[in-house]
């Protein structure tokens, strides 16, 4: 077979994988056909590892039903694909006629063989659903990763290390294939830096926060390049649990500040109108920073370069992003208050020194007055109207759906943030919708009330909302301080009661999240959540003693445990 016959049959291969994906979002997860067959509350992943019949071939088949219906005129060929065929897309696949005269498309890099065809279809079929809050023609990791992918080596082989990872997920005898993908994507990654191109010389303001040198020739970053990094370090721990993408963080911050330059998206007019695969690039990498800032210590002006995507005046008409959903802001004051309570955390050690409790002092005063400021930020911010959020298409995910995800998020950074940092409270400053439980102790009462809001906010999304994907770790935040014995006082059995209950709703939803995502990192959650409830309950035994009283915030526990790991 010749070189340009291989490039052909690649290059029809990834459309009409794309091209069937997005005609199966007809009828596929989410839509009303599914919804009358329910086993279960929520829908578990199909397996693509059993069978004889390959799910390509399904998608084809629903692909010539489409065509049937919409294209009556098109003749259909009775045969379904196969990859050894010459795949007759100009006549069976109208829609995909222009992109295969397009150059662009070719993947020249790409031999296609029957494993790699079934881990990328497993990419549009699964992944695709259950790695975003939404799915539809309207998610990027279809509509924008299918088309980036198809001119970029580097994205395509971190698509199929991450596609790997899932569909070969404790299959002890296949655990070399995602372990091959990984490996190629890497070395993808280390070829594209090492010939990375700089730009011409670029004049920057100095009060920018995203300025690495002023004047000076940047590096020219793709957006493919970004993505590429930022998927090869949120998925590591589906490769391996006690991953955490960490070196991939750190060496992709310098090159996302490049790019926001390179890109001018530090003027604000620019900002507001960034293109949808700008808006992936941002939302991405704000909720990676977001999800990594409780897994290790690091300088609160690190985060420095997200401030300019905390613009209090977003758009009229707000295009929801797979993993931040409305409210991208909300995730940099997360990113920003996980550091800060990893940075009060860290001020513990000085105590063994004999004049350690001053310095200790004299730093918890200087992180005192950044939590002030960003306590400020975060309850200034106002969520959008839910009548400016664009439909995306997904009947599963509602607007609704999204503005209550982002209202959690609120409230779980305050929720951290006064835990952390009790002076920085104010009754005043309740957000809309915490619960009151009551006069006594602010901050416990505060917290409570918080946590009691997010979970029961959560508690009234539908377990096959697709905001599912997403709810992690505002789970363990709320979850975390469910303490059943609740402060002296009246009502204190209902309140007992009310604990036990949210605690076996999170395990419930939890569980529900493994049984539709099969991930190694939500059980890792669900650990350090029953290590903090047993701890808590035996507060009551210890604090009366002299030993000191063992921690139970999720953080500690979590690095006590070596149970760092990917939560988004």
């Amino acid at each position: 077979m010749s070189d340009e016959s291989q490039r052909r049959r690649a290059k029809k291969l990834a459309v009409l994988i794309a091209r069937d994906a997005s005609m199966q979002l007809k009828s596929g997860p989410g839509s009303g056909e599914t919804q009358d067959d329910k086993d279960s509350e929520v829908q578990a992943p199909r397996s693509f590892t059993q069978g004889s019949s390959s799910s390509l071939s399904d998608a084809r088949e629903h692909l010539e039903d489409m065509l049937e219906i919409q294209l009556p005129s098109t003749s259909i060929s009775d045969q379904p694909s196969t990859l050894c065929d010459d795949v007759q897309v100009d006549e069976e696949c109208p829609l995909a006629l222009d992109a295969l005269h397009d150059d662009s498309f070719c993947l020249t890099s790409y031999t296609p063989t029957p494993q790699t065809s079934l881990i990328l279809d497993h990419y549009f079929t699964t992944v695709c659903h259950f790695n975003s809050s939404f799915d539809s023609a309207n998610n990027p990791f279809r509509s924008e990763v299918a088309r980036m992918m198809a001119d970029s080596p580097l994205l395509f082989s971190c698509v199929l290390s991450m596609s790997a990872a899932h569909l070969y997920q404790g299959d002890k005898n296949s655990s070399y294939v995602p372990l091959e993908f990984q490996t190629e994507a890497m070395s993808h990654l280390s070829q594209t830096l090492s010939e990375l191109p700089m730009s011409e010389e670029c004049a920057v303001h100095d009060n920018q926060p995203t300025a690495l040198v002023t004047r000076e020739r940047i590096l020219n970053v793709s957006d493919d390049l970004l993505l590429s990094i930022i998927f090869l370090g949120m998925t590591a721990a589906w490769h391996d649990v006690s991953a955490t993408g960490l070196p991939h963080l750190h060496g992709s911050r310098q090159l996302f500040k490049s790019w926001v330059v390179f890109n001018k998206i530090t003027d604000m007019d620019n900002r507001r109108q960034m293109t949808r695969t700008q808006t992936f690039v941002v939302s991405s990498m704000v909720y990676w920073e977001a999800m990594s800032s409780a897994l290790f210590d690091q300088q609160y002006e690190g985060l420095s370069h997200l401030n300019i995507f905390c613009d209090p005046h977003p758009p009229a008409l707000i295009q929801p992003c797979p993993w931040t959903g409305i409210a991208t802001p909300i995730f940099v004051f997360l990113a920003k208050t996980l550091t800060l309570v990893r940075n009060n955390q860290s001020l513990k050690s000085l105590r063994v020194f004999e004049s350690g409790e001053s310095h200790r002092k004299a730093l918890y005063t200087e992180l005192l007055v950044k939590a002030t400021s960003l306590k400020r930020e975060i309850v200034e911010y106002r969520l959008p109207f839910v009548g400016l959020i664009d439909n995306i298409g997904d009947p599963c995910t509602t607007p609704d759906h999204l503005l209550a995800i982002s209202r959690c998020y609120h409230m779980a950074a305050l929720l951290e943030l006064y835990s952390a940092f009790p002076e920085t409270m104010g009754r005043e400053e309740r957000p809309d919708g915490t619960i009151d439980l009551g006069h006594g102790d602010d901050k416990t009462h505060l917290v409570m009330g918080l946590a009691f809001s997010i979970l029961e906010s959560l508690e009234r999304i539908p377990d096959d909302s697709g905001t599912i994907s997403i709810q992690l770790l505002s789970l363990m935040i709320a979850g975390s301080v469910l303490g059943p014995v609740c402060p002296k006082g009246e009502g204190l059995g209902s309140k007992r009661l009310e604990t036990l209950r949210l605690r076996t709703f999170v395990r419930q939803r939890i569980h529900k999240m493994y049984a539709a995502v099969r991930l190694g990192p939500i059980g890792n959650a669900m650990l350090i959540l029953e290590e903090v409830w047993a701890r808590m309950d035996i507060l009551p035994t210890v604090e009366n003693l002299s030993s000191a009283m063992p921690s139970c915030h999720w953080i500690d526990i979590m690095s006590e445990k070596r149970l760092e790991t990917m939560f988004g």
